[in-house]
């Protein structure tokens, strides 16, 4: 019979013994095959005795997050990225978080008409990252703005496979009613030769922040270096998108404060661009055209027209001697004091606003709306959204009666002591770690025109020496940088080395 693979017996798993007295090789064969089965069935050889274990699954984490500022009233897009290589699908948690409650922090909410809310909160929010994609971008809403505001900053955080992302982020608010931003552009480095800010040895200074450092609010459009002009009716006048101001785009010589007085008289006699409210600028509103960081012709954005590079009077007295008057160099930037006779007959032109000035306060005023005392040595001012050491470097106490104040010897040093200041932000950073050396704009804004020796208010910022403070400005030579005397409140330009003392600022950019 033949034996098909039906019916043919199945090989015994052991050898049957053999017949005695006869050798057999069978056995040794049998039991190889026996052991390779065995081995089959238990997933094969190796040292370990076994198959090794399966890989494990790449992870997802650590997570990049990158987001860009954006303007209130827009979308805050925060883009989250997985680990190189790493593909979802994969849920992250996220959290908008508040960085305090004052000057600077941003407010959540549930919703934008709330009063006070500046974005929309999340709490442990989920999002998934697609099969197959490597990122996600969360959308977080800002609540527009409907009066001045400064910018404000939270943070936001993800979370996978355990491990936490924080970063901070800035909402900016261009609501008008803050202060212009100077124009300088350029930065100082160690050897005081001017280089483009992100060639510098020198961290702080002007040109890395504020309105000409982001593309958001620096548009050539409307103005150079974040400037912001806008035509207003009748062709020959500009309304200032900062400031909210309105300006004649035309200028006229005035040899004396009366030629500019009369000159504004005669604006408002012809209705001048709809207006009948023409003035001489005060100080402050003047000087927050100078664009600091032209080098050639008048200091000023072409978009207010044609400007004689003189200085231009503004209706603000000299404390010192009410016989002068103030008046801003539109050839060099500075301010300065000039008889309102001018006796020497020099050049001197007028260029009219429109609108209402904002006041001082009298130099020792103990209740001042303007300026919100902390009880913590910091001021926060609620003009311009500033938030200011109370104290010069140096003193302390609630009179800053303690101490001496602190001379830099440099403009490398003072910017030095801002870094110094947020390592220890528990102590002299008065819980903060994002202090900085003021802009020449921020801290002129601290001058009373009002007061002398020193110019400012009193009651708020007490034991202020009659000094010159350094400021993060470097005018548009090299190793000249911008100052404030606090003395009177004239600004100008001096060396990179001298002795200054320091005020140092937080908020606002």
């Amino acid at each position: 019979m033949t034996l098909t693979a039906a019916t043919r017996p199945p090989l015994p798993l052991i050898a049957p013994p053999a017949p005695a007295g006869r050798a057999t090789a069978r056995g040794p064969w049998l039991l190889g095959l026996l052991g390779a089965a065995l081995l089959a069935g238990c997933g094969g050889g190796g040292g370990s005795g076994g198959s090794p274990p399966p890989p494990a699954p790449t992870p997802k984490g650590p997570l990049t997050v990158s987001v860009d500022p954006a303007v209130a009233g827009n979308a805050l897009n925060v883009k989250i990225n997985l680990a190189a290589g790493a593909t979802g699908p994969v849920d992250i948690t996220y959290s908008t978080v508040p960085t305090g409650t004052v000057t600077g922090d941003a407010t959540g909410g549930d919703r934008c008409n709330s009063v006070g809310v500046d974005y929309i909160a999340a709490t442990r929010a989920t999002i998934t990252v697609p099969a197959g994609a490597s990122s996600v971008t969360v959308p977080i809403t800002t609540c527009a703005n409907t009066s001045f505001e400064p910018n404000e900053r939270l943070d936001i955080t993800t979370e996978l496979e355990g491990r936490t992302t924080t970063n901070r982020v800035l909402i900016i608010n261009t609501t008008a009613g803050g202060l212009n931003d100077t124009g300088a552009t350029q930065c100082l480095n160690s050897g005081n030769a001017l280089v483009a800010c992100t060639a510098t040895d020198l961290a702080g200074q002007d040109g890395t922040a504020g309105r000409d450092a982001s593309a958001l609010t620096n548009d050539s459009a409307d103005g150079r270096a974040g400037f912001s002009f806008a035509a207003a009716a009748g062709g020959a006048c500009v309304q200032d998108q900062v400031t909210g101001l309105f300006w004649d785009t035309t200028t006229a010589a005035a040899v004396t404060l009366a030629a500019g007085q009369a000159l504004a008289d005669a604006a408002n006699a012809a209705n001048r661009c709809g207006h009948t409210d023409w003035r001489l600028p005060t100080a402050a509103e003047l000087m927050s055209l100078v664009d600091a960081g032209l080098t050639t012709g008048a200091r000023i954005d072409p978009k207010l027209g044609t400007t004689t590079p003189v200085p231009s009077w503004t209706a603000t007295a000299y404390a010192a001697d009410t016989r002068a008057n103030w008046v801003v160099d539109f050839g060099s930037g500075a301010v300065a004091f000039e008889s309102a006779t001018n006796p020497l007959a020099k050049p001197f032109a007028t260029r009219l606003v429109a609108g209402t000035a904002a006041t001082d306060a009298d130099c020792d005023n103990a209740t001042t709306p303007r300026y919100t005392d902390h009880g913590n040595g910091t001021v926060s001012d609620t003009r311009t959204g500033l938030m200011w050491m109370q104290c010069v470097d140096g003193l302390s106490g609630a009179s800053c009666g303690a101490g001496s104040a602190t001379s830099h010897a440099s403009f490398g040093t003072a910017l030095a002591r801002a870094t110094a200041v947020n390592a220890d932000a528990a102590g002299a950073g008065k819980t903060y770690n994002d202090w900085r050396v003021p802009n020449r704009n921020e801290l002129a804004s601290l001058v009373n025109w009002r007061c002398s020796s020193p110019a400012i208010q009193r009651s708020r910022f007490p034991g202020t020496p009659s000094a010159s403070v350094w400021t993060s400005s470097p005018a548009t030579v090299a190793g000249l940088v911008w100052y404030v005397d606090f003395t009177d409140g004239n600004v100008g330009v001096s060396g990179s080395s001298g002795n200054r003392v320091l005020r140092l600022v937080r908020a606002g950019q």
